[in-house]
């Protein structure tokens, strides 16, 4: 598997938040650790590379650092979980570094949505996965990334999971497919699960593409 960051926005989304400079100039050290990891880490997404071994070793040691200065910061907790989902055998740590960060930070819309991508490719997808998917839907209902990740790992479980999980993750599918029907029938589609999107696509006006439309009026998708 590739080993790319998991939802590339939510460090763009750190990056970007007031807070987060401010912080950095104002508190001191451990925020401007957290700052300059998240710079290091961001610069990773902007060229589409994945980090060498020694430079992700860096970066957690710089992480760590800031962790055991202010242990109560959950930008630094998310950062390791970020840093760890890099690789899928990372995926338990991962987990364990943004569950600490939704106990800082419960609201956090992508930090919910990376707990439930980690979950997910760790095997785990019972009640802590279900939580995830509808906590990051219930923050993050027009977040992009938060829409596209739900309905990936929630459309491939959707056959399994609870009644309640299931409307958060069909809220999700429906909110991405009118932002962007392709996307969402391309994820559908790779899930199995074109069934749940192809019956949206009548009342599109804007049709994304006659293969769509073609595969979803045949009778795999439709029945």
């Amino acid at each position: 598997m590739n080993r790319v960051l998991p939802i590339v926005l939510a460090i763009a989304g750190l990056l970007s938040l007031a807070w987060l400079t401010r912080e950095a100039i104002v508190a001191g050290s451990a925020n401007a650790l957290v700052y300059g990891a998240s710079k290091e880490m961001g610069t990773w997404i902007a060229a589409r590379t994945q980090p060498a071994d020694a430079t992700r070793a860096s970066v957690r040691g710089v992480l760590e650092q800031a962790a055991s200065l202010d242990p109560r910061d959950p930008a630094v907790h998310e950062l390791l979980g970020l840093l760890e989902a890099v690789d899928v055998e990372g995926q338990r740590q991962a987990v364990a570094h943004f569950t600490r960060a939704l106990e800082l930070r419960p609201t956090a819309p992508y930090t919910w949505a990376n707990l439930a991508r980690s979950r997910y490719l760790s095997g785990d997808t019972g009640a802590g996965f279900e939580l995830a998917l509808v906590r990051a839907a219930q923050f993050g209902p027009s977040e992009r990334e938060v829409q596209r990740t739900v309905a990936d790992f929630g459309l491939a479980m959707h056959a399994k999971v609870a009644p309640a999980t299931r409307s958060a993750i069909d809220s999700m599918v429906v909110a991405g497919f009118k932002r962007n029907p392709l996307e969402m029938l391309q994820i559908a589609d790779r899930r199995g699960r074109l069934d749940l999107v192809c019956r949206r696509l009548a009342a599109e006006p804007r049709t994304p593409d006659r293969k769509w439309s073609k595969l979803c009026q045949s009778t795999e998708a439709t029945s």
